[in-house]
């Protein structure tokens, strides 16, 4: 199995939260790694200051997946 990487244009970018901040994540790459069983969303992060409606301190930053395979379903031949 080989990298899959998709490099979002504009319209197609999203944001996430950080889960160990108060930041926002431009999304702008995502890249799966089936062998590792990773996906990773690379882009900037954003401090947010919701009280204020205000974005700072940008930095780029990846954030980093583990998926677990629970079950593979299919249909016999």
């Amino acid at each position: 199995m080989t990298e899959v990487e998709v490099i979002l244009n504009e319209d197609q970018r999203f944001l996430i939260e950080d889960p160990d901040s108060v930041a926002v994540i431009m999304v702008d790459t995502v890249t799966i790694l089936p062998v590792a069983n990773q996906i990773i969303y690379s882009g900037y992060s954003f401090d947010a200051d919701y009280e204020k409606m205000d974005l700072t301190n940008r930095r780029k930053v990846q954030v980093v997946l583990n998926a677990k395979v629970e079950a593979v379903f299919g249909e016999e031949d």
